[in-house]
């Protein structure tokens, strides 16, 4: 008597709009990232010019890190380093491209005017 073959498949399917490019604060490239640099920064002119800033990063394993001018307008880039190196750098690879959610969030505790 011959078995019979019972294969069965399920599939996950979900899909969302995109907006280029697919980051919004900050990129982070390592050193041997099949995608370098100069080669993203150009895609980025053509695609959204003017947007992000890119900095070249001293380190064996970072070679740069694009990061949104309207993020730069809230807060200074050595502050972003200071985090960025404590709390991402330790985690990136050599051939990597990471994308960092790095929201900031500006409030006041107490604002006193006089009445007019």
């Amino acid at each position: 008597m011959k078995e019979t073959d019972s294969r069965k498949y399920e599939i996950s399917l979900g899909f969302e709009e995109i907006r280029l490019p697919p980051f919004e604060e900050i990129l982070i490239i390592g050193r041997k990232s099949p995608h370098g640099r100069i080669g993203l920064w150009k895609s980025f002119q053509f695609l959204i010019p003017d947007e992000f800033e890119v900095f070249e990063i001293d380190d064996p394993i970072i070679d740069a890190a694009f990061i949104s001018k309207r993020l730069l307008k809230k807060i200074n880039k050595d502050q972003i380093f200071s985090i960025l190196k404590d709390k991402v750098f330790p985690y990136v690879s050599e051939g990597e491209i990471m994308k960092v959610d790095f929201k900031v969030k500006i409030y006041y505790e107490a604002i006193k005017r006089e009445f007019q």
